[in-house]
């Protein structure tokens, strides 16, 4: 496989960015050890369609997910697709073979109440990395922009006067993001203490020695940012740009401005966040109108499930199981279940994280190990049902 030439075509061509292409290189890689591994005739003998489908078992019996199997073949068809182009094959081996369906999931997001509380904790104004790492949370919530954006973010980009940043996204197309007076504020007071501290840069964010940041590092202060405020499972900067979309919609904002804002190339994946605020609305709708169905509630239950594509059967389970808390405690907002493997060794390392949001900002929890999935699920309801019953009495 000719994949040097391809790259180069993603890369220059496409205009997609190094990280992208990487992702390409190593998918494509993979399959090529595959081919090697399993075919002795694999130097001579053209990809065939049975290839791809053997490679997509394996990956399969190795417990991928469906939705990185599709990643995975959608490199390979991308390739074949410029080779055709080119005339260096004559067809496509991927072409008729059938994907694992993938589990639709909708994106994980931080309350709006949750992020507030975060942003509104004090930190030592004369830190410069303490300064730059709250307004790295502040701005990739405010306004929504990729980890790489804010990574490429120029000093003359950030225009404090008529408070609006310039960002470039994918694909190099440039956007403006507007942005308010809290943001506008915190800019100021980092600005002074970089030019402090570090001195005058051409990037915006800079390290304390004046080098351009990475993307690990800005991971980590986002994780360990989110870490106070939330359970998710997942708490990355996409997270952020998750929780700013869901926040725009879910107070009114128009689905093609918030696309805009984003910088996506298709409305469809902006339409993704209106499920969010659907399933906002229901619960609204449940705790406040008068003639809601109260014995027949379903609460808002977020599962997440660590390497590994829960069943409809145990999501059944748990949404059932968890429901049922709702009869010990009226506000109960939503909850948050994590399942992990935790010691693969062991027959007893399926652990089950439960997390209740009840009105007024206040947070139960409980976690337990077990047998079954469903097991430490019963366990770890069991254990809220007394804090719950506990609070019952106390009122």
């Amino acid at each position: 496989m000719n994949l040097e030439l391809f790259l180069r075509y993603l890369r220059y061509e496409k205009n997609y960015s190094s990280y992208t292409a990487l992702f390409y290189q190593k998918d494509l890689e993979q399959f090529v050890a595959f081919r090697s591994a399993t075919r002795s005739d694999a130097d001579v003998v053209p990809v065939e369609s049975d290839d791809v489908r053997n490679w997509i078992m394996l990956l399969s019996e190795q417990g991928m997910s469906p939705r990185t199997i599709g990643r995975k073949v959608s490199a390979l068809r991308s390739y074949y697709r410029f080779m055709l182009s080119r005339g260096e094959v004559v067809d496509n081996p991927t072409l008729g073979v059938k994907l694992p369906k993938t589990r639709k999931s909708l994106p994980s997001f931080v309350r709006p109440d949750k992020m507030e509380q975060l942003l509104a904790s004090d930190v030592l104004l004369d830190n410069f990395e303490v300064v730059r790492d709250k307004l790295i949370v502040a701005m990739l919530y405010e306004t929504g922009m990729r980890r790489a954006e804010l990574i490429g973010l120029r000093e003359w980009a950030v225009d404090n006067t008529v408070c609006e940043l310039r960002v470039l996204g994918k694909r190099n197309k440039e956007r403006v993001i507007p942005y308010g007076a809290s943001l506008k504020e915190a800019i100021d007071n980092y600005r002074a203490l970089r030019n402090e501290s570090v001195g005058e840069t051409e990037l915006f964010f800079v390290r304390k020695n004046g080098e351009a940041m990475y993307d690990k590092l800005v991971y980590n202060i986002v994780r360990h940012a989110l870490a106070g405020v939330s359970t998710l499972a997942k708490k990355s900067p996409h997270v952020l740009r998750h929780s700013f979309a869901s926040a725009m919609l879910n107070d009114g904002a128009g689905i093609n401005s918030v696309k805009e804002l984003l910088g996506h190339s298709s409305l469809a994946s902006t339409e993704v966040y209106t499920h969010i605020t659907f399933e906002e609305l229901k619960q609204s709708y449940k705790q406040a109108h008068p003639r809601a169905e109260k014995k027949e509630d379903i609460m808002d239950v977020r599962i997440q499930a660590i390497h590994f594509d829960a069943t409809a059967q145990l999501e059944s389970f748990i949404q059932k199981k968890v429901s049922k808390l709702s009869r010990f405690h009226d506000g109960i907002m939503e909850a948050e279940v994590t399942l992990k493997v935790v010691k693969p060794e062991t027959s007893m390392n399926k652990e089950a994280a439960l997390k209740l949001l009840l009105a007024g900002n206040e947070d139960l929890f409980s976690s337990k190990v077990a047998d079954t999935f469903e097991e430490a699920v019963d366990l770890a309801a069991e254990a809220l049902e007394r804090q719950l019953e506990k609070i019952k009495k106390k009122k």
